[in-house]
C-alpha cells in the first residue's frame, strides 16, 4: 500500500459519548445534503429544445444538407444566371426586323406656275419600309435587306406620272477583311459567358464541398458535445459520490468537518462546468441545425439532434504525401476554375490582338427597283403657251396651200410602268432595273491607344493568373500535408489519451480504496478524480480532432463529394 499521509483528529469522548454532538453534527450534514443538488438531478433541459429526437447518422445529414441548405439554393441559382447571361449574349446574332410606315401630305405656295397650280404646289405620299439586320457569327459578316415602297400623287404639270409607286429591293453584304474576321467582341464576349458558365458550375460545386465539410465538423463537434456533457456529467456524480463519502466518514468521526467544504466547493465547480458544457452543446447543435434546416420555422429546431456515429473512418490508402498531393491537384475545383479563367484571358488576348489591326472591310450591294403609275393628263405650261403661235401659224400656212406644222412632241412614257402598285412590284421582283456595287472600305485609327491598352492589360491579367496558379498549388500541396500529418498526429493522441485514460482510471479507483480505509486524504480522491476526467476529455478531443482531420483531407484532396456519393450533374 502505498504510504499516503492521514489525518488524525483527536477524540472527543465526553460529546461523542453524550451522543448530543453526533446528533447535531448528523442533522447539519443531512440539511447541507438537501441544499446540494444531486448529480441524477441535474438539469438537462436547454432553450427551444424539447424532448423528441431526431438520430442521424453523418450520411443521413449531408443528405439532408444537400436538400436544405439555403446557401446551396442561393449559390444553384448562378448556373441559372450565367445560362441566361449566354442566351443574352446569343441576342447579338438575333435577325432585327424594323418597319416604318408613313404618310405625307405637303402643301407648298408656289408664286410660278411651272411649279404647281394656282399658286399651290400639292403633294400627298405613303410608303411603308421594311428593313432587315443581321450579323452572323461566322467570321463577323453582316447582313442587310432593305424593302420600301411608296405612293406619290403631285398636281405639278411637269410630272409624267401622278398618282405613281416606286419599290425598291436592297441587298448589302459587309464582310471584314482585318479586324474583326478572326474574332469580334460579340463573339468574344458569347465565348467568355461560356467559360463563366463552367466557372458559375465549379463556384457551385466549391460551396457544396464547403456545405457538406462543415456538416461534417459541426455533426463531429456535436458529437464531441454530447460526450463531453456526458464526462461533465459523470464528473458531478464523483463529486457527489466523495461528498456523500466524506459525510458519512464526518458523521463516523474519521473525517474532519472542514474537508466537507472542500467536497463541496469541487461539486459546485464541477456542476458549473456541466452548465457551460449544457450550453456549449446547445451552441454547436444549433450550428449543425442552421447548415440542414431550410428556414427557421423546420421542426428540427425543437428536437434534439442524437449522431448515430461516433467515429470517422480514417482512410489508409494514402501512404505518401506526394501521391496524395498529386492527386489533389487533379481535383481540387479551385485549379480547374483557374484554367477556366486562364483560358478566358487567353480569349482576350486574342481580341485585344485583333484590334490592334486596321479596320479594313469588304462590302457589296444589289439593288433592284420599280417604277409604275398613271399618266398625268394635266397640260403642259410650255405647250399650252404656244398654242396660239401654232393656231396662227397653221392659219397663214392653209392660206398659202402649205401644210400645217404639227406640235412638237417632247416624247412618251413606255406602256411598261403604266400601271399601279403590282406593276412596280413585277419590276422590283423581275429584275427589270438592276444595279450592283462592290468596294471596300478603310478605317485607320492612328496609335489606336485603347487597342494597345487593352492588349497590355490581358498580359499582365494572363500573367497574374499563372502566379494565382502557383499560389493556389502551394496552398494545396500544403493543405494536403497538414491533414494527412493531423490524422496521423490524432491517432497517437487517440491512444496516448486512451492509455492514459486506463491509467488514470486504475489510479482513481485504487486512490478511493486508499482513502475508504483512511490511508489516502479527500484532497487525493478528488485530484485523481479531475485527472481521471482530464484524461477522458482529452480521449474526446482527441476523436474530435480525428474525425476532424479526416474531413479536412477530403476537402484537401477534391474527394469531399465522391465520399458521399454525391453528383452535381
Amino acid at each position: 500500500m502505498p504510504n499516503h499521509p492521514v489525518a488524525q483528529f483527536p477524540a472527543q469522548p465526553n460529546r461523542d459519548r453524550q451522543g448530543a454532538a453526533p446528533a447535531a453534527r448528523t442533522l447539519i450534514l443531512l440539511a447541507l445534503t438537501i441544499c446540494l443538488l444531486h448529480a441524477d438531478d441535474l438539469p438537462t433541459s436547454r432553450v427551444g429544445v424539447g424532448l423528441t429526437e431526431t438520430k442521424l447518422t453523418l450520411a443521413e445529414a449531408v443528405e439532408m444538407a444537400l436538400k436544405n441548405n439555403l446557401e446551396i439554393d442561393i449559390e444553384r441559382t448562378n448556373p441559372i444566371i450565367s445560362r441566361l447571361s449566354i442566351k443574352n449574349a446569343l441576342g447579338a446574332f438575333d435577325p432585327t426586323l424594323h418597319f416604318d410606315p408613313s404618310f405625307l401630305n405637303n402643301n407648298t405656295p408656289t408664286s410660278s406656275s411651272l411649279q404647281g397650280v394656282n399658286g399651290l404646289l400639292a403633294e400627298k405620299s405613303t410608303g411603308e419600309v421594311l428593313n432587315l439586320r443581321w450579323k452572323t457569327p461566322y467570321y463577323g459578316s453582316s447582313f442587310g435587306l432593305d424593302f420600301d415602297t411608296n405612293r406619290f400623287t403631285t398636281n405639278s404639270p411637269f410630272a409624267g406620272l401622278s398618282p405613281y409607286y416606286t419599290s425598291r429591293l436592297v441587298v448589302n453584304y459587309t464582310q471584314p477583311l482585318l479586324r474583326d474576321r478572326a474574332i469580334d467582341r460579340e463573339r468574344n464576349e458569347l465565348r467568355i459567358r461560356r467559360k463563366n458558365l463552367a466557372i458559375s458550375e465549379l463556384d457551385f460545386r466549391l460551396k457544396v464541398i464547403d456545405v457538406v465539410s462543415r456538416v461534417e465538423q459541426g455533426y463531429w463537434d456535436l458529437v464531441a458535445a454530447r460526450q463531453d456533457v456526458t464526462v461533465t456529467s459523470d464528473a458531478v456524480n464523483l463529486a457527489n459520490e466523495q461528498y456523500s463519502r466524506d459525510q458519512r466518514m464526518i458523521n463516523s468521526g474519521s473525517l474532519a468537518p472542514v474537508e466537507l467544504s472542500a467536497a463541496k466547493a469541487e461539486l459546485e465547480r464541477r456542476r458549473d462546468a456541466y452548465f457551460a458544457s449544457l450550453g456549449s452543446l446547445t451552441e454547436v447543435e444549433n450550428n449543425l441545425k442552421s447548415l440542414l434546416t431550410p428556414n427557421r420555422n423546420a421542426s428540427l429546431w425543437s428536437d434534439q439532434v442524437i449522431p448515430l456515429d461516433l467515429k470517422s473512418p480514417v482512410s489508409e490508402s494514402i501512404v505518401d504525401v506526394k501521391d496524395a498531393v498529386t492527386q489533389a491537384l487533379v481535383k481540387r475545383p479551385e485549379l480547374k476554375q483557374l484554367l477556366l479563367r486562364q483560358e478566358s484571358n487567353a480569349y482576350d488576348q486574342q481580341f485585344a490582338a485583333d484590334q490592334t489591326k486596321p479596320q479594313v472591310n469588304f462590302v457589296a450591294s444589289y439593288i433592284n427597283q420599280g417604277l409604275a403609275g398613271t399618266i398625268n393628263t394635266a397640260p403642259n405650261p410650255f405647250a399650252a403657251g404656244f398654242d396660239p403661235l401654232y393656231q396662227r401659224l397653221n392659219e397663214l400656212s392653209a392660206a398659202a396651200g402649205l401644210p400645217p406644222i404639227s406640235v412638237v412632241n417632247t416624247g412618251s412614257l413606255p406602256n411598261s410602268i403604266v400601271g399601279g402598285l403590282g406593276t412596280t412590284l413585277s419590276s422590283v421582283f423581275g429584275g427589270n432595273y438592276q444595279s450592283a456595287s462592290v468596294g471596300v472600305s478603310v478605317d485607320l485609327t492612328f496609335r489606336n491607344r485603347a487597342a494597345q491598352s487593352l492588349s497590355a492589360q490581358s498580359a499582365v491579367t494572363g500573367k497574374r493568373l499563372k502566379l494565382e496558379q502557383s499560389r493556389i498549388e502551394l496552398l494545396v500541396d500544403v493543405q494536403v500535408r497538414n491533414a494527412v500529418q493531423a490524422i496521423q498526429t490524432a491517432r497517437q493522441r487517440i491512444s496516448a489519451a486512451e492509455s492514459s485514460e486506463a491509467a488514470a482510471k486504475d489510479k482513481l479507483e485504487s486512490e478511493t480504496r486508499l482513502f475508504q480505509t483512511g490511508e489516502s486524504t479527500n484532497f487525493l480522491v478528488l485530484t485523481r478524480q479531475s485527472e481521471y476526467l482530464d484524461a477522458r476529455r482529452r480521449t474526446v478531443v482527441a476523436h474530435l480532432e480525428s474525425n476532424r482531420a479526416t474531413a479536412r483531407l477530403e476537402q484537401a484532396l477534391g474527394s469531399t463529394l465522391s465520399t458521399y456519393h454525391i453528383n452535381l450533374q
